[in-house]
């Protein structure tokens, strides 16, 4: 498994965390890391609680957790998700009781891009809850994360 924002490979069991949507009710869970969920393609795992910060950031102004928009050509690919209606009875990571939710985030889209374009900032208050109680579940040192990785290429 690899970090859908830096695309560090995982290495140990703890500060690891896994978001699942469900886009027909613009809902966000974050999960606590689970090595069968994980491997799902409608799972997106992250190395920290930054990369949680800005995948969910993302998400929130972007209606999407294709991150990022493009990266240069030897750059790992997810394989491109459909957003397509869930056959009866199929089973979707966001559904599944097998996943410790830590957090869940539903947004109204309408509203969102009125507050997005009114005070981006306000996504900061939004978050806090939720970064909160990554936080305080999770303590890490502060460089735990990769360094950013713009399009592809370390900074």
């Amino acid at each position: 498994m690899v970090c859908t924002i830096c695309e560090q490979e995982r290495v140990g069991v703890d500060g690891w965390f896994m978001l699942a949507e469900n886009e027909w009710l613009d809902r966000l869970k974050v999960l606590a890391w689970n090595d069968t969920l994980a491997v799902r393609e409608d799972v997106h795992c992250l190395c920290c609680v930054a990369h949680v910060q800005e995948l969910v950031a993302h998400w929130m102004a972007t209606d999407s957790l294709e991150y990022p928009f493009a990266r240069l050509p030897f750059a790992r690919k997810r394989a491109r998700r459909r957003r397509t209606a869930p056959f009866t009875g199929q089973s979707r990571a966001f559904d599944s009781l097998a996943g410790e939710v830590i957090g869940e985030l539903a947004v109204d889209r309408e509203s969102l891009r009125w507050v997005l374009r009114e005070n981006p900032y306000s996504l900061i208050t939004i978050m806090e809850p939720l970064l909160g109680a990554l936080r305080q579940r999770y303590i890490q040192p502060v460089l735990q994360c990769s360094p950013p990785v713009f399009c592809g290429v370390e900074q």
